[in-house]
């Protein structure tokens, strides 16, 4: 969990006058970048490129597959950047249009498993491994709101607008989510019990 916790860190901005000085520039950024302004564009996938990764990992659970959904993703973002009115935060709608190339790229392929982003230690692998196989068994929407707020850490609110829900179909949405690891965890459980 520490380990988890440190790189989540370091993919983070921190915290203080520092982080406001980052959105005001990221700002300027995107007024940039809709000015068809390639460092710009260049600058903003880098700071944005770890986080969507993750999520495309999370939801197709292959490293190549999710290599794809992160180009794809930021070819689709590029495309409508003059697009972007700003309502909502350039993270938020970034994520909002992995969500929607992983949603695409799955309908093709039926591959979405759910993938944890990082090695866990070699103590923890059966632990990750169970997880992994209890997210892969979920329902598509729930394995996405639960990647969501606890790989990616977003709040309700930044969920709703990820996925152009209200607040409350997206509280919803994750308790469901919640309950239907749990029960298909305990499932797994059982059959483990069953077979020894």
């Amino acid at each position: 969990m520490a380990r988890r916790d440190g790189v989540m860190r370091e993919l983070r901005l921190t915290g203080g006058n520092s982080a406001g000085r980052a959105a005001d520039d990221e700002g300027a950024l995107i007024a940039r970048a809709r000015e068809g302004d390639t460092t710009a564009l260049d600058e903003l996938y880098r700071r944005h490129r770890d986080y969507v990764y993750t999520l495309c990992l999370n939801l197709c659970g292959n490293r190549d597959e999710a290599q794809d959904l992160l180009q794809e993703t930021f070819v689709r973002a590029w495309r409508g950047v003059r697009k972007f009115a700003g309502r909502s935060s350039l993270s938020t709608w970034l994520y909002r249009i992995a969500v929607n190339v992983a949603h695409d790229a799955a309908s093709r392929h039926r591959c979405m498993t759910g993938v944890l982003p990082i090695d866990p230690p070699p103590g923890d692998r059966q632990t990750v491994d169970d997880v992994r196989a209890v997210l892969a068994r979920l329902r598509p929407v729930h394995r996405t709101v639960l990647v969501l707020r606890y790989n990616l850490s977003l709040s309700h609110q930044e969920i709703a607008g990820c996925l152009k829900w209200s607040v409350s179909r997206a509280k919803v949405t994750l308790h469901r989510a919640k309950r239907a690891f749990k029960d298909e965890y305990l499932r797994m459980a059982e059959m483990d019990e069953g077979e020894a």
